[in-house]
């Protein structure tokens, strides 16, 4: 199904959808289209390559931290997951498979950052300055992901330090750790991977820690050949495995954290089984294991699994530092009881910008109807959105990963969830004739109020989270990330929500359109 080519008083040719990212999301978004009949779209890639996350990402050790059987689409299961936590080069290859099978590569353009976005009223389109030039587009997905950019670093004197330095995003493979002091700032999931594997290399290994992590036991077992070979004859036996670790991982998160006050003795055992025997085994030393506790609730910060990570602090030659930083010297990194901490190479662990940071869209603006700003509504404003996929000012914009968006599973889930919500928006509007449709602002601010409500519930309003420092919470204390509902509560409000929270509007005739019945959920989905 595709729209026009040409639009009225614009000669040049225009893409229905153009999806912004290439990475997991946009190739999940960009299948979900042509399985819907949707043809005319593009995904531009700012980057040489497709993979986003695990394009950039190759460090030592990096792997999902959640199991395989989970971390997959629900319509591409891959039989031949080498182990239960799939290693990250695995990752990317089944990103290019998904590419290739279904034939997404010949809508990708690589190197077309896309710059700057700006709605056209009068043609009711999107136009978005690209390296190449304008591209058009009726709708516009953004499938950017959680994490867009490197943190910049607001530690002073990182620019003055004499060693190499770099981030675990852009890890430099040529630079040999061997016979090296290293120290390394951060201690979040990208650290607890790194720190085991180099620890064997280097001469001496400091880690600066803020803030401790809770750290649970990885049962990473490889699949056995025979239960491969029975995913590949019966896929059925695959789907359910999927379904039952997709409900484990769902009570953890929905059930533990997100309705802690209606089942806090959940968390709290969790909490109490990694503290007094999961890291009672890893750490022997009472001082050094009570500086890698965390005192704040299970949950209230992403939790990582590993088996070296807590042990590896017991090394000689590996010390955790946490005494606050005061500065980076050229020698090395100076804390606050002015000690300075020599290195010869500078490992930044210190996080990535969220979509949601006004300063992505600085650099990046977008502009929609009446003025609207989306790096002002996002620093001025409490977080909201409409089902976690659309906001009031921004006709014809679907968000993957949009405020209150992130549901218990994983990326997967959020992708198949906001994309079938996109699509059933924009099938409505080509069935109406309508050339632009944005989500009115009573159906936003009610969704919004209602996801706020639960969180009333949730640990990470229990008090519980206040060491957490953790980037669920934003700079209100709100919780914005974070849908507080099941993928299957999701996946009904996406099939059932009301087409009228929309307003639907056509170019040709000036006027406001009204779905009827004929457009009702089941005749759209």
């Amino acid at each position: 199904m595709s729209g026009p080519q040409v639009e009225r008083g614009h000669e040049e040719p225009m893409q229905e959808v153009v999806i912004i990212g290439a990475g997991l999301g946009g190739i999940g978004v960009a299948i979900k289209l042509r399985e819907a009949g949707i043809e005319d779209f593009v995904l531009l890639e700012r980057a040489g390559d497709i993979g986003g996350t695990w394009r950039d990402n190759t460090y030592p050790g990096i792997a999902s931290d959640v199991p395989a059987q989970v971390y997959q689409y629900s319509f591409e299961l891959n039989p031949d997951w080498s182990h239960v936590f799939a290693p990250g080069q695995e990752i990317m290859a089944y990103i290019r498979r998904l590419a290739d099978k279904y034939g997404i590569m010949a809508r990708v353009r690589l190197d077309s950052e896309v710059r700057a976005r700006t709605w056209d009223e009068a043609c009711h389109l999107w136009r978005l300055d690209t390296p190449q030039g304008e591209v058009t587009a009726r709708y516009v997905i953004s499938a950017i992901g959680a994490f867009v950019d490197p943190k910049p670093v607001d530690i002073p004197g990182v620019e003055r330090f004499a060693g190499t330095t770099m981030h675990t995003a852009s890890w430099d493979h040529d630079l040999d750790l061997r016979g090296r002091r290293v120290a390394m700032i951060g201690t979040g999931a990208s650290a607890v991977q790194i720190i085991p594997e180099i620890a064997d290399d280097v001469a001496h290994l400091d880690v600066f820690q803020r803030t401790p992590i809770w750290v649970g036991p990885k049962p990473d077992v490889p699949t056995p050949w025979p239960l491969r070979r029975l995913f590949r004859a019966v896929p059925a036996v695959q789907e359910a495995l999927r379904r039952v670790s997709v409900s484990l991982a769902e009570t953890v998160l929905v059930g533990g954290v997100l309705q802690y006050q209606d089942h806090p003795r959940f968390a709290d055992l969790l909490a109490s089984a990694n503290r007094n025997i999961w890291y009672r085994l890893q750490v022997r030393d009472p001082e050094l294991r009570a500086a890698l506790t965390p005192d704040y609730g299970f949950g209230c910060k992403r939790p990582s699994v590993s088996n070296r990570y807590l042990k590896t602090f017991t090394r000689d030659h590996v010390d955790l530092v946490t005494t606050a930083i005061g500065e980076v010297t050229p020698e090395g990194v100076r804390t606050r009881d002015g000690v300075v901490h020599e290195a010869d190479v500078l490992i930044l662990a210190t996080g990535f910008r969220m979509a949601t940071d006004p300063d992505v869209y600085e650099r990046t603006p977008v502009r929609g109807r009446d003025g609207f700003d989306l790096s002002t509504t996002y620093r001025e404003e409490r977080l909201r959105s409409y089902e976690g996929v659309t906001l009031p000012g921004l006709p014809n914009h679907f968000i993957v990963f949009g405020p209150y968006g992130w549901i218990g599973g994983t990326w997967h889930q959020l992708v198949e969830i906001a994309s079938a919500h996109a699509i059933r928006v924009i099938t409505a509007a080509q069935r109406l004739g309508a050339t632009s449709v944005e989500v009115r602002d009573e159906a936003c601010e009610r969704w919004t109020e209602s996801m706020r409500e639960r969180f009333g519930r949730s640990l990470f309003l229990s008090g519980g989270c206040a060491t957490a420092n953790s980037y669920y919470f934003d700079s209100r204390g709100d919780v914005p990330y974070l849908r507080p509902t099941s993928s299957a509560e999701a996946v009904k409000a996406t099939a059932s929500f009301p087409l009228d929270d929309y307003e639907f509007r056509s170019l040709d005739e000036g006027a406001t359109l009204v779905p009827g019945d004929e457009l009702s959920a089941a005749s759209v989905d």
